[in-house]
């Protein structure tokens, strides 16, 4: 190929001008030999696109494999133009495909060199990403992320101490839609100014995007060296606040990791860079975190079971299933319902794992997957009542209901479709929701709450003994009964205290016309003390722990007294 650079630029200068200048710059040079059909691009084309040299024979195939599918057609028509003599100009803008096969938008310039008999001969030029991050930023004076990169790669030996803090300032989004985008980029500036006068000769500081940085020490040996810096930082920018008369009000918060972790590989080390940022987040302004492998383990975990929820909600609920509790009325201990409950199982590579309500419901929320899987969870629990009901007429199924689901879905309307789909009675299907669920009177709430009393659907408040218990929020919410939380019942049963307590809401509730459900029974003995205190309904592991489908039509379609 060096011999065809000869022919265009002469023998003087062609391998200077392609061997040195190529190595010298960051974009890619290339020449396309138009009539022998090869193509030769910088060696650094190699690491970045999705070919495999840099050198291609049977190039108009070759390289069309490495331009995205949707722009190969319009670089074929313009190069057939080159060819044909119709066009002499080359300056497109096209995408090519990364390692991973993802676009890059490029910008491909090159002058056509036309032969003795007028033809096109060579295509010479060079090609640039569009889209690539600056590698200087003018706002805060600062180098970016690419030099960042280029400094730990550049370290002669491995990567052995140090660590890396990375920068967010908070709510920044806030100083600038208050004082505009001017007055934002003085933050940026400043913030920056402030902390490189607490850097020393061997720390550097570098933007990355938005209201991030990154600080770097490859010499500290200790996180207390990090801490010392970051009091120093904060130290620097309060005095700064002051000093601006507090027009601008903020913090930073900070994400320790440690230095080595650029040696497991430069997306690893990005990934727990981000996490560290993102920990110091959660814990509200001015966090401050340092990297922990088990924290990030939790996270780890955490994003496996979203995407095995997320799998299985599209795998036809595939690893759902719901298991029920009987719910007995307490003065003839006859069943007279269950409460649905929601479980989930994955498979690991230890075999099939049961994932805790605890853990996999908040991230159903969380993701907002809870509107699909309440949806399956509140048919399978309807079509439940409707085969009990063949044994036990008045059968009432009870199901539980996320303050997500009324946000964000329409549940009601889901109730209402389960009910009409099983020709249920509206009163057998109970909605069950948490205290802390409707703390917030907000319209979606209002709305819900009063579709439920105009289509005579029971609700219940659940857990009723934690949170922000008060008779005032049963009035308001008129359930049809609560249900006492299992860890109040439990200490009410070995506290003289708590007992008192617990005896003495029953008749209050019961005087708004409400009953309770005593959940937690465990012994014969507490169900002795519930009688006493006419409680309505009990449920707890004394008669029954939650169990599937085919068990509980077992165990408990006969109506016969349970113990």
């Amino acid at each position: 190929m060096i011999n065809d650079i000869f022919k265009v630029f002469g023998e003087q200068t062609g391998e200077i001008l392609f061997e040195i200048i190529k190595d010298c710059m960051d974009d890619y040079l290339y020449i396309f030999d138009l009539q022998n059909d090869t193509f030769e691009i910088s060696q650094s084309a190699v690491e970045r696109f999705n070919m495999s040299k840099n050198v291609l024979t049977d190039a108009a195939n070759e390289v069309m494999k490495v331009v995205y599918e949707e722009d190969r057609r319009m670089l074929a028509k313009h190069l057939a133009d080159i060819c044909e003599g119709r066009e002499n100009v080359h300056n497109l803008h096209y995408r090519w495909l990364d390692k991973e096969g993802m676009p890059v938008w490029i910008n491909s310039r090159g002058i056509v060199i036309i032969d003795q008999q007028g033809k096109a001969e060579y295509l010479v030029g060079c090609l640039n990403e569009t889209g690539n991050k600056r590698r200087a930023d003018n706002v805060t004076g600062l180098l970016g992320g690419p030099e960042f990169l280029a400094y730990l790669r550049g370290q002669k030996e491995p990567i052995t101490k140090g660590f890396f803090m990375h920068v967010g300032i908070d709510d920044f989004g806030a100083i600038n839609s208050s004082r505009g985008a001017d007055y934002g980029n003085y933050i940026l500036r400043s913030v920056a100014g402030c902390m490189k006068e607490c850097l020393s000769d061997k720390q550097r500081i570098y933007h990355l995007v938005a209201d991030q940085y990154v600080i770097v020490d490859l010499e500290a040996s200790s996180a207390e060296d990090a801490v010392a810096l970051k009091e120093k930082i904060t130290d620097k920018l309060r005095n700064f606040i002051v000093a601006e008369n507090y027009e601008a009000i903020f913090s930073i918060s900070i994400g320790v990791i440690d230095a080595a972790t650029f040696c497991e590989g430069t997306e690893e080390c990005r990934k727990k860079f981000e996490f560290a940022l993102k920990q110091a987040k959660s814990m509200g302004k001015n966090g401050f975190y340092i990297f922990d492998q088990d924290d990030y383990e939790v996270f780890l975990r955490k994003g496996r079971i979203i995407a095995t929820l997320r799998n299985a909600i599209v795998n036809h609920y595939d690893g759902f299933e719901v298991y029920y509790q009987p719910i007995v009325d307490c003065q003839s201990k006859q069943i007279i319902g269950a409460e649905a409950l929601m479980r989930f199982s994955m498979i690991t590579e230890e075999g099939r794992e049961f994932v805790s309500p605890m853990e996999f419901i908040p991230l159903l929320e969380e993701t907002g997957l809870i509107i699909p899987a309440g949806r399956y969870i509140l048919n399978e629990a309807a079509a439940m009542c409707c085969e009990m009901q063949k044994y036990i007429p008045d059968f009432r199924m009870n199901v539980n209901v996320s303050y997500v689901q009324i946000l964000q879905g329409n549940v009601e309307r889901d109730i209402l479709d389960a009910i009409q789909k099983y020709s249920l009675q509206t009163e057998c299907l109970c909605v069950e929701m948490t205290e802390s669920g409707f703390m917030d009177m907000t319209p979606s709430f209002c709305k819900f709450r009063k579709t439920l009393d105009k289509n005579g659907i029971p609700f219940v408040i659940d857990d009723f003994g934690t949170g922000y218990s008060n008779l005032h929020c049963i009035r308001d919410m008129n359930p049809s009964y609560v249900k006492m939380d299992r860890d109040f019942t439990a200490k009410a049963m070995n506290s003289d205290r708590d007992y008192e307590l617990y005896k003495n809401i029953i008749p209050m509730v019961h005087s708004i016309n409400v009953r309770i459900c005593a959940e937690g029974i465990e012994e014969k003995e507490w169900l002795l003390k519930m009688k006493e205190m006419k409680v309505d309904y009990l449920q707890g592991y004394y008669f029954g722990r939650p169990c599937g489908k085919k068990q509980f039509l077992q165990q408990y379609a006969s109506g016969i007294n349970v113990k």
